[in-house]
């Protein structure tokens, strides 16, 4: 039987709807007549984008089936105009299809999806240069994500997400998540689920806040550990259930490892230099630097929010080098600048020494410089030195991996405990990764 691959984006808006919840229709309305080759894939694209709706979502289906092109595609288009916001204008769904294997130029550009900014029309040209079956409804924006999420087939580190869906008369209520059972779902599970809580804070992480479909979503390392974690969470109100396979938690956003010089706004990027100037702390406890690298300087930005990343940035001094991970953000203006927003920071080397003028023996004074590389006088005594004496700093800041706590980390961003679980897809059997939720509330 033919392999089909379908693309679906910007279904949603900032007040309703849900890709995923999209696909999980679809995936009912496909599973009678179709195999799934893998799971369906949740792919983030570029966060930084300024027009998303939400987390930046687009949706894969993988199978296989003898259904044909076009009613595959009318299929999708059906449920995603039954489902879309209407009433935002900027809600632009994309719709792609691709049969037999991924070609690489789609995966290319799926992988520049990632970190970048791609236009309308150069997915359109795309499509059509591949001789694909798409679809565009209003504007079409989401055609761009259709296609990256086709490209993007997660071969290398990857996660999972069991989203559970609410029924749509509760889409406007509270969501009933009992939260010690998220704490009980959290230990038991450890480490192979993440970002559940902020231990910091209390705050329940799997529980969206707006009117939409989701009732929460459990994200982990394998789709075994989230059918752990159903069973032990208590909720209701619950519908149907799938389990994504998708690339957050992976970072796959930071392949982009640029020099200040090539930034362009609204990018994913990683730059590696030094710190330029003493970093200075502005008005709302954001902390902002100057980081350099032999192409230019480029100032990085940790918000309040941050937590352990802007007590980093705060805590370095000129000459610390430094990994910087982030969005790359435009200021407008007599002068425009780009600002780094910083999602991670690792800090790779520290100055634990600094040069000092020499102190004079007798009169237990700090010599005065004559002039550049001309040495040293004390002037009270007269007693000359040639160079410079280095003294210890005692830093509070150590080398390592700084990320912000997990109630301010993006979707893409890889947790400190995945460091060491990377993992490759080397395909396994695909079932049980799409239920409905019977009246009882049972999975």
């Amino acid at each position: 039987m033919p392999t089909y691959h379908l693309g679906i984006d910007d279904t949603d808006s900032l007040k309703k709807g849900c890709t995923t919840y999209v696909g999980a229709l679809l995936m009912e309305r496909l599973l009678p007549q179709a195999t799934f080759i893998d799971f369906p894939n949740l792919i983030r694209l570029n966060p930084n984008i300024p027009w998303k709706s939400r987390g930046n979502a687009a949706i894969c289906l993988r199978i296989s089936t003898p259904m044909d092109c076009d009613y595959i595609l009318e299929m999708a288009e059906e449920v995603v105009e039954e489902n879309r916001d209407r009433q935002d204008e900027k809600n632009q769904p994309g719709i792609a299809l691709v049969q037999g294997e991924v070609p690489d130029r789609l995966k290319r550009f799926g992988r520049r999806a990632l970190y970048d900014v791609i236009s309308t029309e150069d997915a359109i040209c795309l499509a059509r240069e591949l001789g694909m079956k798409y679809k565009t409804i209003k504007g079409g924006r989401g055609l761009v994500g259709a296609l990256a999420a086709i490209g993007n087939t997660l071969e290398g580190d990857h996660t999972y997400e069991l989203i559970v869906y609410r029924k749509k008369e509760t889409w406007e209520r509270p969501r009933q998540v009992d939260r010690e059972s998220v704490v009980e779902m959290d230990k038991e599970t450890y480490p192979y689920t993440f970002n559940n809580l902020d231990y910091e804070t209390g705050r329940v992480l799997i529980t969206p806040h707006g009117p939409d479909p989701i009732l929460f979503g459990v994200r982990g390392e394998s789709p075994g550990v989230l059918k752990q974690a159903l069973k032990l969470l208590k909720f209701s109100g619950g519908e149907r259930w799938v389990i994504y396979r998708s690339n957050q938690g992976t970072e796959a956003h930071f392949v982009n490892k640029s020099s200040v010089a090539e930034l362009r706004p609204y990018q994913a990027a990683v730059i590696e230099g030094e710190l330029t100037g003493a970093p200075k702390v502005i008005r709302g406890g954001h902390v902002i630097a100057e980081l350099g690298d032999s192409t230019g300087r480029i100032d990085v930005a940790a918000y309040e929010k941050s937590g352990g990343v802007q007590k980093v940035l705060r805590d370095l001094m000129p000459g610390d080098r430094v990994r910087a991970y982030g969005g790359v953000n435009p200021h407008e203006g007599e002068a425009p600048k780009l600002t780094l927003n910083l999602e991670k920071l690792e800090v790779l080397e520290l100055v634990l020494a600094i040069a000092r003028n020499p102190v004079c023996e007798k009169c237990k004074v700090r010599m005065k410089a004559k002039g550049r590389n001309k040495g040293y006088k004390c002037e009270k005594c007269g007693k000359e030195a040639k160079e410079p004496v280095m003294e210890k700093l005692e830093r509070k800041v150590k080398e390592g991996v700084f990320l912000p706590p997990p109630r301010s980390v993006r979707h893409l961003t890889k947790p400190l405990q995945r460091y060491g679980m990377e993992k490759t897809w080397v395909g396994v059997s695909v079932d049980s990764f799409f239920g409905l939720i019977d009246a009882k509330g049972s999975p």
